[in-house]
């Protein structure tokens, strides 16, 4: 659990139980009305009953988001809030869906990871788990010999080594092994895993899923026919 300090005002806590990045895919792949599909399926999941009782359960959550692209434009960054109620999570959701997309081109996964390892590793900021969720459409492509570039391993290996997790959610629609990708090349840490969807119409539910079992650290068994007693359905 996450430790506690005495400062102004008396107790308060110091670090989170688990700090959430959010990294979604906003490369040209991803059209506009894709990307406001993505986004609204984000707010939507974190304002769903399920999702915001797994923020209860999860402790302190400390959660930011950013999208990524090409190295190119940087990233446009969400920034981190402190989950301590379902209005503090509300003024989060609310903030990510006003938040304009402006960046597009490769499809640069190194960025995403970079940016949101640094977002972990801000000046204070401490959490009991580090948890990446990235989700994407497509494998990383980046522009031979552009210097700000950031490859996908090195970038990978570095967010590792600082202790975070990075779970994917791999929209497969236009590449039908992409989620064996994302297991091989983008996710890693104790207890990572992918959610593959063939298309932004399964991605509000798979996401709902996914945030669930990142927030509690849940190893679920995904049940799509029956609910049993080591099943749930989201």
């Amino acid at each position: 659990m996450c430790s506690w300090s005495f400062g102004y005002g008396g107790v308060h806590a110091a670090c989170a139980d688990v700090a959430l990045v959010l990294a979604m895919d906003a490369s040209g792949s991803i059209s506009d009305a894709e990307f406001a599909i993505q986004k609204a399926g984000y707010v939507a999941a974190l304002m769903d009953p399920v999702v915001q009782s797994a923020f209860d359960d999860a402790g302190v959550v400390d959660i930011a988001s950013l999208f990524w692209a090409d190295s190119a434009y940087g990233v446009q960054i969400v920034p981190w809030q402190r989950v301590t109620s379902r209005d503090d999570l509300a003024g989060f959701a609310a903030r990510l869906a006003a938040t304009p997309r402006r960046i597009s081109g490769n499809t640069d996964i190194g960025v995403g990871i970079l940016a949101a390892t640094e977002l972990f590793e801000e000046d204070g900021r401490c959490a009991d788990r580090r948890v990446l969720d990235i989700s994407g459409d497509g494998r990383a492509n980046t522009m031979t010999g552009r210097s700000r570039g950031i490859a996908l391993a090195p970038a990978r290996k570095h967010a590792l080594d600082r202790g975070v997790t990075i779970n994917g959610l791999a929209i497969a629609d236009k590449d039908g092994r992409l989620g064996e990708y994302y297991r091989t090349a983008v996710i890693g840490g104790v207890g990572s895993f992918v959610i593959e969807v063939d298309g932004l119409e399964s991605f509000p539910a798979a996401l709902r899923r996914k945030l669930h079992r990142e927030l509690l650290a849940l190893n679920e068994v995904v049940c799509p026919d029956a609910v049993g007693p080591d099943c749930r359905r989201y």
